[in-house]
């Protein structure tokens, strides 16, 4: 049921997602201790750095649609991740680190889409939510690995800046090993590209049109995880139960996501998608209202919503997409969401340094469940 390519590509991410999370959680902790960072300077750098997504990923999945090909493109953009992560151990200024999650985060840009593509090429529609769902588990094995693995050495060199800079030096290993099975062992699946005259608005459908309004209003009104991160921190939770929460976050994801997947093939991916935005919903209401044991808690849930949400969306634009143009629809929709999440972290960052964070949940946790409710009213709009 599940192919060879997919299972290569699965380990693929499971190495770049273990590189990521070495660095990931402790970035804006870094930021915030060692370069004395403002939240709206780190909500402007997670912004920046979405919107090196939504730079290229539109351009990306165009080009793979056009060349035929997917796997060139893959490569390069792992490539560049992996290889441009670890300079985060030079960085002296917030501008720097910014610099780094800008160009890893252009990485992602020129591979998602046509990564998504490739893995499209090789499910039905019967095992759609499957698959992404066992490729969101892989990612997330892999960040469960890194975030334990920071966790560790900063247990045991201590909370320092030159631990801090430590790790991100050795996240180039998984990543030289991701790039190794994907040079190796993931196949192309060439096809015969649709003519120019083929890509054009009107070619998506208005289902697709649909769920990328739905998951563009709700990028708007969500935060991601470095302020999930910054929230843990103003309960004064210690820094290295922070990456433990982060490693329960990740480890609901991986134990979620390929069920999420198979229940949504059954009873219908629009449906499971209302529900994980009601995950999140309760996630910030019990980071926000729940003290101690919520944030714990709203860590766990958060991992439900983050192991449906992008799989999901993924599997709905595979059922309701051409295969000349899915590329193209994958890279629409990642730039849609790159942008909202730009807005919404920059905005989210000024909001907590002038209101504090209280209001900035309790708007996003209000926002999250009216869409959940609008979604499961429209969710026959989609084809399954």
């Amino acid at each position: 049921m599940i192919s060879k390519n997919i299972i290569a590509l699965g380990v693929n991410s499971f190495f770049t997602d273990f590189s990521t999370e070495m660095i990931l959680p402790l970035l804006p902790l870094f930021l915030e201790r060692f370069l004395h960072a403002n939240k709206s300077e780190i909500g402007l750098i997670e912004g920046v750095a979405e919107f090196g997504v939504a730079l290229l990923i539109a351009l990306s999945g165009f080009m793979s649609d056009r060349m035929g090909k997917r796997k060139n493109l893959v490569l390069l953009g792992y490539a560049l991740s992996n290889l441009i992560k670890p300079l985060a151990f030079f960085a002296q200024s917030a501008g720097m680190v910014a610099l780094v999650r800008f160009s890893d985060r252009v990485g992602k840009g020129i591979r998602s889409a046509p990564r998504d593509a490739l893995i499209s090429a090789f499910v039905t529609p019967k095992t759609t939510g499957l698959v992404f769902g066992f490729h969101k588990m892989m990612d997330s094995a892999g960040a469960i690995a890194g975030s334990l693995f920071a966790f560790f050495m900063l247990w045991y060199l201590g909370e320092k800046e030159s631990t801090f800079r430590t790790v991100f030096l050795l996240s180039i290993i998984p990543g030289l090993l991701s790039l190794v099975v994907i040079l190796f062992w993931v196949e192309d699946a060439p096809f015969t590209p649709a003519p120019l005259k083929a890509f054009r608005p009107s070619a998506l459908s208005k289902p697709f049109y649909l769920l990328v309004l739905f998951q563009s209003l709700f990028a708007l009104a969500s935060m991601n995880y470095a302020f999930m991160i910054l929230k843990a921190e103003e309960h004064e939770t210690l820094l290295a139960l922070i990456l433990l929460l982060y490693t329960l976050y990740n480890g609901t994801l991986s134990l979620s996501a390929i069920h999420i997947g198979k229940f949504a093939d059954q009873y219908g991916k629009p449906l499971l998608l209302a529900l994980i935005y009601l995950f999140f919903a309760i996630a910030t209401a019990l980071m926000n209202y729940g003290g101690e044991i919520g944030i714990w808690l709203g860590f766990a849930i958060y991992g439900f919503f983050a192991g449906g949400f992008n799989s999901l969306a993924k599997a709905i634009i595979a059922d309701n997409t051409p295969k000349e143009l899915k590329a193209s629809a994958y890279g629409v929709y990642y730039f849609s969401i790159g942008v909202c999440t730009l807005l919404s972290l920059s905005i989210g960052g000024w909001l907590w340094d002038t209101i504090g964070s209280s209001l900035l949940f309790t708007i996003s946790m209000s926002i999250a469940f009216i869409l959940s409710c609008a979604l499961f009213l429209v969710r026959h709009s989609f084809r399954e």
